[in-house]
């Protein structure tokens, strides 16, 4: 008696719908272990084993190998170059510029594209604006700098008509952050576009019908209802961009950068190429690289620490 007692007990807190635990690999997972296991191989040889080569910024590597420990000398040498903070303010107005304009322009394609009523319409502006993504910097670089020719380029062309007089626009230091700008927004809206859009199609309809029946327009919509049900997607993607804040730079700026506009477009990316391999100073080249990845990681934790702290849910990324 006692024995069936505790053995209906026992059904009782299973319960008789009780699942049993699922295998970590089973035919469901397992293919789509196998689809991230080549992105899982990359980051461990090139993000993780790759981290005792930061070392390098505290030894006389040469091309011989090493040669002995210097300790703090290079970043005391670079920290005291004019050249080198140069190179760190002109990154951090790439930055600023990337936020400012970059950032918010695939949120905004992705707001108007959402009130597209034609589907084939929505359709052609949406391939239209992805398709720049899949483009080479090398091949964008070589389109731009024959349309902005001075000699025979279209820009130019047009300005000779109206009477001007032709501008060599990859020769003025002051324009140039903003026609790189330009040229990374033009890259990157569409693809990015496509996670906003992804968003938006979870947002519930019945929060439209009920801010239309309280008198909303579709302006209001878009701040009541619109923007607060994509904010987390947008928390997500401001937060996890700081992880590679000052990365994304340095194809377009090599591809562009000449002699004239070189006060404007030397960043840290192309300093450390520029000493670090094509001088073979590699510890001046790996000092700097460590001095990029130290602030990144900074800004990421502040960051994150920040949407931990002020948003309504109080939680990170990590």
């Amino acid at each position: 008696m006692a024995e069936a007692q505790a053995t209906a007990e026992a059904v009782s807190h299973v319960g008789p719908h009780a699942k049993p635990k699922e295998k970590f690999f089973n035919r469901k997972t397992t293919p789509l272990y196998l689809m991230i296991l080549p992105a899982l191989v990359f980051t461990f040889l090139f993000k993780y084993v790759t981290i005792p080569g930061r070392l390098i910024a505290f030894m006389d590597w040469r091309v011989s190998g090493f040669q002995g420990w210097v300790g703090l000398a290079h970043f005391k040498f670079i920290f005291a170059l004019d050249y080198f903070w140069s190179a760190f303010r002109n990154h951090w107005r790439f930055i600023v510029l990337g936020y400012i304009f970059v950032f918010p322009a695939p949120i905004i394609l992705a707001l108007l594209l959402n009130e597209i009523n034609s589907l084939t319409l929505k359709k052609s502006v949406q391939t239209l604006t992805v398709l720049p993504h899949f483009i080479n910097w090398v091949v964008i670089g070589g389109i731009f700098i024959n349309i902005l020719s001075p000699r025979f380029g279209y820009v130019n062309d047009v300005i000779r008509v109206l009477g001007g007089k032709p501008i060599y626009f990859l020769s003025l230091p002051k324009l140039f952050p903003w026609m790189l700008t330009y040229f990374r927004l033009w890259k990157g809206v569409g693809y990015s576009a496509i996670i906003y859009l992804a968003a938006l199609a979870g947002v519930d309809a019945e929060l439209y019908e009920s801010a239309v029946i309280d008198g909303a327009g579709r302006i209001r919509q878009t701040f009541a209802v619109t923007l607060p049900a994509i904010a987390p997607t947008i928390l997500v993607l401001f937060v996890l961009s700081f992880a590679d804040v000052f990365g994304g730079l340095f194809e377009p700026i090599l591809v562009l950068k000449n002699p004239m506009i070189i006060s404007t477009a030397e960043i840290l990316d192309t300093y450390i190429y520029e000493v670090g391999l094509k001088r073979s100073r590699f510890g001046l080249g790996a000092a700097a690289g460590l001095f990029k990845a130290t602030i990144g990681i900074t800004l990421l934790l502040t960051v994150n620490w920040a949407s931990r702290k002020f948003t309504q849910e109080g939680k990170g990324i990590f």
